[in-house]
């Protein structure tokens, strides 16, 4: 059995204490890997998967990992989040694929709710 993930590319660990609750309602395993190549192999395990990519100061790597997911992983969905309203980073993810964006002026509270919404769709889609 392919158990779905929740993989959260950031730094501080927040976003994931954050969705903690969250993945473990839905029975999502929570990963936190901290490198690209490391969030890649976990995809190539299959089964459904969301990739949430804080945006911090490693921009490159963030857009890496989310043009890679998006091209290699198609069933997996992408949310990347930013603790800024920069228009040209958000429409630069958007471009390159991403399932959602999370940026000011929403709360980030709000993710929470998204992600939820997220898991029941890609868990639906996976039954099917």
């Amino acid at each position: 059995m392919r158990f779905p993930q929740l993989l959260v590319y950031e730094t501080d660990g927040r976003l994931a204490r954050m969705l903690e609750g969250t993945a473990g309602t839905h029975r999502w395993v929570l990963r936190e890997p901290r490198r690209v190549e490391a969030c890649l192999r976990l995809l190539r395990r299959g089964g459904p998967a969301i990739v949430l990519v804080k945006l911090e100061s490693d921009l490159e790597s963030a857009f890496t990992l989310v043009e890679q997911t998006t091209g290699r992983f198609p069933e997996a969905t992408v949310v990347v989040v930013a603790d800024g309203e920069d228009a040209a980073l958000t429409d630069l993810a958007w471009d390159l694929g991403a399932g959602y964006v999370h940026a000011p002026p929403r709360p980030r509270d709000a993710l929470l709710e998204v992600v939820a919404n997220l898991m029941g769709t890609a868990s639906n889609n996976d039954a099917s």
